[in-house]
């Protein structure tokens, strides 16, 4: 009861809002910028605030007329939130059909970066914003995973082990560690099996980097755990 009432004052407020709103629009079309006649200012005037009335009263209006056709305000209530419902279901099944296609972009690269953990992260905000994260989880998980070995692989000269996909998310060195681990043998060690580096600072910018975007990935990871299933 205590909703409903709510719910009713926010639609009251809201509907006096929207009148005044139009009322204003008006005097500044009629007024200032003089782009409409006294008459059709009323005429505007009465528009919003017919508007006003029926968004006010939307919860207890059942029907109104337009031109003498009938129209149904709860039908047409039940038919936006259906509508509302199917476009959420849709958004949800296409981004769980765009996930697993991250995982057939090109890895090949000479930076320390692989290039596919850009489109990952970019898809991943906009399954955030759209509040649907628990809904895709498995699938992000499953995509995360694989992009979380392969970002780990590129940085073996700072750790040493190689992993697969069969290795655990427990298994792998913290961003923290990797920072840590990351010296002057490391980096020139790094440069002996890639000729392309002249300067070291260049070098171990790039492993930085590449320890940065690990991180990301190491992030979403956690967070994902501390989900309530």
């Amino acid at each position: 009861m205590k909703d409903k009432k709510s719910k009713s004052k926010i639609s009251i407020v809201f509907g006096i809002f929207v009148d005044l709103v139009g009322i204003a629009c008006g005097l500044w079309l009629l007024i200032v910028l003089e782009k409409i006649s006294g008459a059709e200012f009323v005429a505007l005037s009465l528009g919003f605030s017919v508007i006003g009335l029926i968004i006010a009263f939307a919860s207890e209006v059942q029907e109104f007329s337009i031109a003498g056709n009938s129209v149904k305000l709860k039908e047409l209530r039940l038919e936006a939130e259906r509508k509302i419902e199917e476009l959420d279901k849709a958004k949800t099944e296409l981004f769980r059909l765009m996930l697993p296609q991250v995982l057939q972009g090109s890895q090949k690269t000479l930076n320390k970066i692989d290039p596919r953990i850009v489109s990952f992260l970019n898809i991943f905000d906009q399954i955030k914003s759209l509040e649907i994260v628990n809904e895709l989880r498995c699938e992000i998980e499953h995509v995360l995973h694989v992009l979380l070995i392969c970002q780990y692989g590129k940085l073996k000269v700072i750790h040493q082990r190689a992993k697969t996909t069969e290795n655990s998310f427990d298994e792998l060195d913290s961003p923290t560690s990797l920072f840590v681990s990351l010296n002057d043998e490391k980096v020139v060690q790094f440069m002996k099996y890639n000729n392309q580096y002249q300067d070291s600072h260049v070098a171990r910018g790039d492993l930085v980097d590449g320890i940065h975007a690990y991180a990301k990935l190491y992030a979403i990871k956690l967070k994902l755990d501390k989900l309530v299933n």
